[in-house]
């Protein structure tokens, strides 16, 4: 878990440095976070031997949530 840890460290550091260079708009940092932290909590997911949820569940979920279906 720590090696997938310390290689998203480095990958993130490797594009923020990119996105530096180039004056990226401030959305593209906020869309880059939000791919990488799904992208992390994904992968320390599978690596904890826990499955994700589907998208099905989550629709699932929310309709329940809202009260649309019991």
């Amino acid at each position: 878990m720590i090696i997938i840890l310390a290689v998203f460290l480095i990958l993130v550091l490797y594009d923020l440095q990119m996105f530096i260079r180039e004056k990226a708009q401030i959305r593209v940092y906020i869309i880059y976070g939000f791919l990488m932290t799904v992208s992390l909590v994904v992968s320390l997911l599978i690596v904890a031997g826990k499955r994700p949820a589907s998208p099905a569940q989550w629709i699932e979920a929310l309709f329940k949530t809202a009260g649309v279906i019991k």
